[in-house]
């Protein structure tokens, strides 16, 4: 595959500051068009699962959120303040394609899907288009719309495709080093794999079609799957993101039930957070999940187009950037603290700094 750098330098523009308040409810948001595998039809579960076929949104009432004994003080709410935008000049500036997962690695650069343009990007801390690779196709280092990003040991870079039914890996510089799995309903195949996260031994991938998280080592070898599909505490429906979080933890985002579930690295459930809504602390199909430096985290939803913010224990802290967003997908923050977002119904890449 042949891999193109990118010759111009294309320098982000700040825009007008914008302050985070605590929303008391969600605005309405004209819907984005359906164009990303979220909006997709609902995909019929295997027959091997034992769990009965769910025929649309959750109708039981879900668990309530999990609480500690001693819940943490809440602080309040950063001053986030919007100071950059990509994607947004489009004479001749960087144009994306319904952008969707975004990682950071540990020089600060940062790389971005495109669901549609089939492509990843990479940046520089300073918004300099260093490189990318891709293209639509089924063939190694092609993509058929990638959706996640994460960054392994040695900087390699994992993406994972909804529509390719695998992930790929690549070197930081795009160098193609193999693809994993197929079109399947059976352990180490996907029905849409979705997100993905890295640690150092292992790759976890959601599965969207089969309702459960699978498990790789870092050379693409299967080694198990995780839960089951289903509307029951520890069940999954339709999973997008999932994160390692400072716990050590896989932190689950169960689009299709509307929660954030929270498992051990062997699948026991710790907890679980959430229930549809749109009031604060509710969610309307969440879709990933990131954490500060502080552990608090973050949860972005599609329908909801919002990002709110809870204390490590589940608490609610508050919403960046309320009413601003278009059915938003990925976040990421770099080593400094700033917050990046996939504005993917508006085609852009925003940057937040907490000042």
């Amino acid at each position: 595959m042949a891999l193109r750098n990118i010759a111009p330098i294309v320098r982000l523009s700040p825009i007008v500051a914008t302050v985070a308040v605590i929303a008391c409810a969600s605005s309405a948001v004209e819907p984005i068009p359906t164009s990303t595998p979220e909006e997709a039809a609902t995909p019929t579960p295997p027959s091997a699962v034992a769990t009965p076929e769910p025929t649309g949104e959750p109708t039981e009432a879900l668990p309530s959120p999990v609480a500690t004994s001693t819940p943490l003080p809440v602080p309040p709410l950063p001053e986030f303040v919007e100071v950059a935008v990509w994607g947004q000049d489009l004479s001749g500036g960087v144009v994306f394609a319904r952008p969707n997962g975004i990682a950071v690695d540990a020089d600060g650069n940062l790389y971005t899907t495109e669901f549609q343009g089939n492509r990843v990007r990479k940046f520089s801390p300073d918004g300099e288009l260093l490189l990318e690779w891709g293209g639509s196709g089924r063939e190694p280092g092609q993509f058929t719309a990638p959706t996640g990003i994460a960054i392994g040991p040695e900087g390699n870079i994992f993406v994972s495709e909804s529509g390719g039914n695998r992930f790929q890996k690549f070197t930081p510089e795009g160098d193609w080093l193999g693809s994993f799995g197929s079109i399947g309903f059976t352990p180490g195949s996907f029905d849409s794999a979705m997100v993905i996260a890295v640690d150092d031994s292992r790759v976890y991938v959601t599965d969207w079609g089969n309702g459960w998280v699978q498990v790789f080592d870092t050379e693409g070898n299967f080694i198990e799957k995780l839960s089951t599909w289903g509307m029951e505490p520890g069940q999954l429906f339709n999973p997008t993101g999932i994160k390692i979080g400072p716990d050590g933890n896989l932190w689950v985002v169960d689009r299709g039930n509307h929660r954030i579930q929270r498992f051990t690295r062997d699948g026991e459930l710790v907890s679980t957070w959430g229930e549809r809504g749109d009031e604060p602390g509710q969610f309307i199909a969440p879709t990933s999940i990131n954490f500060d430096a502080d552990g608090n985290f973050y949860v972005v939803e599609f329908t909801g187009s919002r990002v709110q913010m809870f204390t490590p224990d589940g608490q609610l802290i508050g919403e960046v950037a309320p009413g601003t967003f278009q059915g938003p997908h990925g976040l990421a923050f770099d080593q400094q603290g700033a917050l990046y977002v996939t504005d993917t119904g508006h085609d852009v890449i925003r940057k937040f700094e907490v000042r």
